[in-house]
């Protein structure tokens, strides 16, 4: 049975499931804090660290993050009960999250947002209202029986939520709950940062970096963010050197021409998701040396 729209309490609060890992833990934390700046409901962020699954055989089926199949243990990890949202790591949301957690099913059991920029980016399903107590999905399953079995491939399991009768899945959700890389002050309810090498914890040349950055600054001082952490993430070469720097000595007026200059220098030779292309390279050429192509050690 369909779950209705919650009368979310604090036994029964809005539930947010994020898809991140250690290399994303800032921006996850900056998500969390924006959320709950703007809304007074009772909220309960899950980061779904301990969440497992086994890796696709196949390398033309492996994950673009390290938490891209997270999603799909959504309704497990709910009890097959109530609702859910996803959200990736990389987001900021500046309007109230009820309109997202409210929005009526209306007999499909995946919401998710069309796309702000349908001239450059496809739709995503990185922010969805799952509808938990009609969903049966198992991600090891959805892994080993669909992915491996070749029942369909990465490209339609994550671009197509092919899992799912496609009447059941539904662009219902208005566009700016998944701006991708898109800010129109006023309206964006919540700004996605896709272009993982660009996001503005790893660079500070993207476009609209500055409104997480002034998130970034509100939240050390309110002591959510510690520069400790931010310190920490930039040791572990999960933050850019210059971030701290940034937000601690720069007046905001000049960030975006600081971001083009002297951040340029201080974070010369800091790769951006370095372990993420690491393991991308290692699998291609595993799965290269399994298949026997020329050249290898097959």
């Amino acid at each position: 049975m369909s779950s209705s729209p919650p009368g979310t309490t604090a036994e029964n609060p809005v539930r947010i499931y994020v898809g991140v890992d250690a290399t994303q833990m800032l921006g996850a934390k900056m998500l969390e804090y924006s959320v709950k700046k703007h809304t007074n409901l009772p909220v309960v962020l899950d980061y779904m660290e301990d969440v497992t699954w086994p890796f696709p055989k196949d390398p033309k089926n492996q994950p673009s993050t390290h938490f891209s199949f997270h999603r799909y243990a959504i309704p497990e990890r709910a009890g097959y009960r109530g609702r859910g949202i996803y959200m990736d790591a990389d987001m900021l949301v500046l309007k109230d999250i009820r309109e997202v957690w409210e929005a009526p099913f209306d007999g499909a059991t995946v919401l998710h947002c069309p796309s702000a920029r349908p001239d450059k980016y496809q739709p995503q399903f990185s922010v969805m209202l799952l509808d938990c107590a009609s969903l049966t999905w198992k991600v090891d399953e959805i892994i080993t029986q669909g992915l491996d079995a070749g029942k369909f491939d990465y490209d339609q399991l994550m671009k197509g939520m092919c899992i799912e009768p496609k009447e059941k899945v539904r662009a219902s959700l208005p566009y700016y709950w998944n701006s991708l890389e898109l800010y129109e002050p006023g309206k964006t309810g919540n700004i996605h940062y896709t272009e993982m090498k660009r996001q503005p914890w790893l660079n500070a040349r993207n476009r609209i970096g500055h409104v997480w950055l002034k998130y970034l600054k509100d939240a050390l001082a309110d002591g959510w963010v510690t520069r400790e952490e931010v310190r920490e993430a930039q040791a572990r070469g999960f933050a850019r050197p210059s971030l701290l720097k940034q937000v601690d000595e720069v007046p905001p007026v000049l960030w975006r021409i600081w971001g083009e200059t002297r951040a340029r220098k201080i974070d010369e030779g800091f790769v951006p998701h370095s372990d993420l292309e690491t393991r991308k390279q290692k699998v291609f050429a595993e799965g290269t040396a399994a298949a026997g192509a020329p050249g290898t050690n097959a």
